[in-house]
């Protein structure tokens, strides 16, 4: 008699059973085109029965996902909407059915980990032999949520990759990271996380398999491009029909009509011109071969494919013409964006927008042409600023000389080794922006302001070396990667507080640097080579030096559905040179020097004219020397004119400047309290 209990012994005498039964000896692609079934209700063009001879090139990516498979990890770079999350679908099914164990997916967003979850979980519910295997989701338990799916033998776990807590809870034999150029440079200051979610599989040895996948996005700062390097490096080969040529399909072989209604790709056989109609893709698909170009780490395989492989019915190359002579007329008006994003997109390629700057061997080629050298002045510089950076073990530090229309000359550059956590550091640099430059005409200039770069690990090192030199205009900055902003903000952050947790008035100040706007600034005159706005380097300068000005690019990315314009540089490349720069220019903004139209430059370069030969140290100066209050920032004023020369036969004595009065510095944050 049906009491509606469960009954335990049933239970356990088929799992039992089942246990007994060996597991399917089956590749992935093979348990695809046999169990797999794509639900309708995802929205999928295709759904119903998986077939692998729609998208032949993703048959070997499953094979080395295989268990059986010898490799470690498999990595695609692959245009977006061709087999990336399919190949993870399936692999994830065969797990689950033939080889089960704990699998961790990693998305970029929770958002997208949210989906892909849901994707997961509808096609656990249509695949039957998934169905009976994955727990049924019920609300009184955590079975089957929408971040874990309990099974037989292990779990499924879906979360976001930008917690290092998501990285380290747990262990995993099989690791799927999609989208991997999305996620963050670093989690949580623990390290890169590519790196971290690998040790979830640590413990399981040769036994774990990692599955890496996405577009590409900027060349040097792309991870999915970065391992894709270390791999062997497939691309996918497919027959001419005439020639029987094998070859890849690149983008340069697409030749088109005017008006797209003609579309065709030259064969690329050395004694074959023939041009290939779109109709036969389809058969040289299902003929194609994957080819390594390199012989890799040994146990990283990697697949790169582009849109022209796409099937017939999905990614036509007459569509694909189109949005690139689009992203061409953009990209001739001055936005790079949509080529940037065909490019990673469309081409599954790294996009490079240093394409169109100043290249760092164009500027050493200036240089080579100047004649001057470190330490020195040219006839034009009429001001002098300096900018540090700090580093972990060193300060690097720079002088920019301006003239007329902001003109410049990198006039010293020069790193300072040490601990900036050491006081004799400090003491060292203090020196160097004690000295003084000899310029053509006799004077000796002074460095009129210098900012020191706060943003690193010894911020309270460099508030407290500007803090007691703030009547020397040295102050702490801070950079603002934020587009619109100022090169330098109005007025400074007060940062020191009281014991009572109030501002301390007289306490160190911090100005805010807008980079963004100092960037484009800085890299859209590289170009100038004389007069205003133009960039003269010393002849003696280091060759990295020239490569540290152009390691930045300017690119378009998508943060939670918004554009956003950031400048970028390569995980290994170096920028200090850049940033120096930067500062320089925002000290140039504090003493007011972009404000200066041609009757203040001629002011002040006849202000250095009246200088005697035989004087000892004098200072030209773009600033009133009057007394300035700590509290307040010395305001930046063109220098005073020089007085009228008499009408009389024997002319007045020559005048000479002063030097610049040091004004008194007290600050009670220095004063016991």
């Amino acid at each position: 008699m049906p009491t509606g209990y469960a009954d335990g012994a049933e239970v356990y005498r088929d799992a039992y059973c089942r246990g007994l039964q060996p597991d399917p000896e089956l590749w992935v692609d093979e348990w695809a085109d046999e169990y797999m079934r794509i639900p309708r209700d995802t929205g999928a063009a295709e759904p119903g029965q998986y077939r692998t001879a729609r998208t032949p090139y993703a048959r070997e990516p499953m094979r080395c996902l295989s268990p059986a498979h010898p490799c470690k990890r498999v990595v695609t770079m692959v245009a977006s909407q061709l087999m990336k999350t399919q190949i993870a679908l399936n692999w994830i099914g065969a797990l689950i059915h033939m080889s089960p164990s704990n699998i961790l997916t990693l998305l970029p967003s929770l958002s997208l980990a949210k989906r892909v979850s849901a994707r997961i979980g509808k096609t656990i519910k249509a695949t039957p032999v998934l169905r009976e295997r994955v727990a049924s989701p019920r609300s009184r338990d955590s079975r089957n949520t929408m971040d874990t799916k309990e099974f037989e033998g292990g779990s499924l776990y879906a979360t976001t990759a930008g917690s290092a807590a998501n990285l380290a809870e747990l262990s995993a034999r099989y690791v799927y990271g999609d989208e991997v150029d999305r996620w963050d440079v670093d989690v949580d200051e623990e390290g890169d996380p590519i790196e971290l979610a690998e040790t979830r599989g640590s413990t399981f040895g040769r036994n774990a398999k990692f599955y890496f996948s996405s577009s590409p996005t900027i060349k040097g700062a792309s991870r999915i491009a970065d391992l894709f390097e270390v791999s062997d490096q497939r691309y996918y080969y497919v027959p001419c029909p005439t020639c029987g040529h094998m070859q890849t399909l690149d983008w340069e072989r697409l030749l088109y009509s005017p008006d797209f209604r003609t579309v065709h790709y030259q064969c690329a056989g050395p004694d074959c011109d023939v041009l290939i109609e779109e109709h036969h893709k389809g058969d040289m698909l299902a003929r194609g071969e994957w080819r390594s170009h390199a012989d890799g780490d040994g146990e990283t395989v990697g697949f790169h494919l582009n849109a022209l492989y796409a099937p017939l019915g999905w990614q036509d190359w007459a569509s694909l013409a189109k949005q690139y002579e689009k992203a061409k007329k953009a990209q001739d008006r001055g936005d790079l964006e949509p080529m940037q994003v065909f490019y990673n997109t469309r081409l599954a390629k790294v996009w490079d927008s240093a394409q169109e700057q100043t290249k760092a061997d164009v500027l050493q080629a200036r240089a080579l042409q100047e004649d001057f050298v470190l330490g020195t002045l040219a006839v034009g510089v009429l001001s002098l600023t300096a900018a540090v950076d700090v580093q972990a073990n060193r300060l690097e530090m720079i002088v920019i000389g301006w003239g007329i229309g902001m003109e410049r000359w990198v006039v010293d550059h020069q790193v300072i080794m040490g601990d900036p956590s050491d006081e004799r550091t400090w003491s060292a640099l203090d020196e160097k922006l004690k000295e003084r430059y000899r310029h053509p005409c006799g004077v000796s200039l002074a460095i009129l302001a210098t900012a020191v770069d706060s943003g690193g690990h010894h911020t309270h090192e460099v508030y407290q070396f500007c803090r007691i030199r703030r009547w020397r205009n040295i102050f702490a900055v801070k950079g603002a990667s934020k587009s619109g902003k100022p090169v330098i903000a109005q007025r400074p952050s007060l940062v020191d507080v009281t014991w009572k947790g109030q501002t301390e008035r007289n306490g160190a100040e911090l100005w805010i640097v807008g980079t963004d706007t100092a960037k484009d600034w800085i890299y859209n005159r590289y170009v100038v080579e004389s007069g205003p706005g133009a960039l003269h380097f010393a002849k003696d300068l280091p060759e990295d030096f020239f490569a540290q000005c152009v390691a930045e690019r300017k690119v378009a990315r998508y943060v939670k559905g918004y554009k956003r314009i950031e400048w970028v540089k390569g995980k290994a490349d170096r920028n200090e040179a850049l940033d120096l720069m930067v500062y320089s220019l925002a000290m140039a903004h504090y003493l007011g020097l972009h404000r200066y139209g041609e009757h203040d430059w001629d002011r002040l370069r006849q202000a250095l004219a009246q200088a005697s030969l035989f004087d000892d140290v004098v200072q030209a100066k773009p600033v009133a020397a009057e007394r300035v209050p700590d509290d307040e920032p010395a305001a930046p004023q063109p220098a005073p004119s020089p007085p009228p020369v008499a009408a009389a036969a024997s002319p007045p004595p020559r005048q000479t400047s002063q030097p610049m009065q040091r004004r008194a510095s007290t600050s009670g944050y220095l004063k016991r309290r």
